[in-house]
């Protein structure tokens, strides 16, 4: 468990990564993938940075 809070962050980030790639290679005319991936990626940064201190501790 303590592996996961660890790397959530990234876990988020990843998956924003991949929805900006599945956006940039198909034709959407839609924002809400990448306003979903903005709030992923912000949400992942987050996320590494409290998680790994309270898991450090």
């Amino acid at each position: 468990m303590k592996y996961l809070l660890k790397n959530l962050g990234i876990l988020m980030i990843i998956a924003a990564v991949v929805i900006l790639g599945v956006y940039a290679m198909n034709n959407y005319i839609d924002n809400i993938y990448l306003i979903v991936s903005l709030l992923l990626i912000i949400g992942g940064i987050a996320a590494h940075i409290l998680l790994n201190k309270k898991v450090e501790e």
